[in-house]
């Protein structure tokens, strides 16, 4: 167990996290490095919070005993040991008054509602920007409870392809502008159309352009429209079909992306 107190790091600009500074939070993480990007983002978010941390579930029941003044407690789902809902019932078993957030891999609708069934405040995907940690925080420490929109993004589309015909050949609905610009696509999906390109997937997409999960999907799925796909290999094999490949890459090193 480890205890990091304040730190000198210097605050993003920006108001607080918390209504009132100087939080303190458990995280029960098992992965360090997971634990120290959490850290970070919270030390810059309010460098005046005590964050407390637990590899498990009984570590962070011996930590909240000796600390009931816990503001928030950031549990990740899928501790070793545990399936399911397993270590959040854990710790509402040891710690029934825990304020609990969930940080977890996955967020399906399915695992977001059983886990808010239970009681806790707030679902945080781990890949989530840190602007996006901090807005889920802010919303759980002013009183409410905070969802992620990527899971009804997520949802949506399930429902939209259980739906959807089989794919076929021919894709009528696809647009014949000769730029992607011209199509309608933002400057934002060209890039993430690029990316698309290269074959990156949505998480490496997250990362290179610090997106939310939420948002890339979001790109993806109107540029799927735009270009009259219903998945990457469509959409790249209409790229090449409308001769877009050379204006992407183009403009990217032109600085116009």
């Amino acid at each position: 167990m480890t205890l990091n107190t304040k730190s000198e790091l210097t605050p993003v600009p920006g108001e607080s996290i918390a209504p009132c500074p100087g939080l303190k939070i458990l995280l029960v993480e098992d992965h360090y490095l997971v634990r120290e990007g959490l850290k970070l983002a919270i030390m810059q978010m309010d460098r005046q919070s005590t964050v407390l941390e637990a590899e498990s579930v009984a570590e962070a029941a011996e930590f909240y005993l000796v600390n009931p003044d816990i503001d928030l407690v950031l549990l990740d789902l899928g501790l070793p040991g545990t399936t399911g809902m397993g270590s959040l019932e854990l710790l509402y078993q040891s710690c029934p008054d825990a304020r609990v957030v969930v940080i977890s891999g996955t967020h399906d609708l399915k695992t977001v509602r059983s886990a808010l069934k239970r009681g806790i405040l707030g679902f945080i995907p781990k890949l989530s920007a840190s602007a996006s940690l901090a807005n889920a925080l802010r919303f759980v420490l002013n009183g409410d409870i905070y969802v992620p929109p990527e899971v009804f993004i997520d949802d949506y589309q399930e429902e939209e392809s259980a739906l959807a015909p089989a794919p076929v050949a021919v894709l009528p609905g696809r647009s014949k502008a000769s730029t992607p610009k011209d199509a309608g696509l933002t400057t934002r999906q060209i890039e993430v159309l690029r990316l698309l390109l290269e074959g990156r997937s949505n998480k490496q997409i997250c990362r290179e352009l610090e997106l939310a999960m939420g948002t890339v999907k979001s790109h993806v799925a109107a540029i799927l429209q735009v270009l009259g796909a219903t998945s990457r290999s469509q959409a790249v094999a209409s790229i090449e079909d409308l001769g877009w490949r050379s204006i992407i890459q183009e403009g990217r090193k032109s600085g116009a992306l």
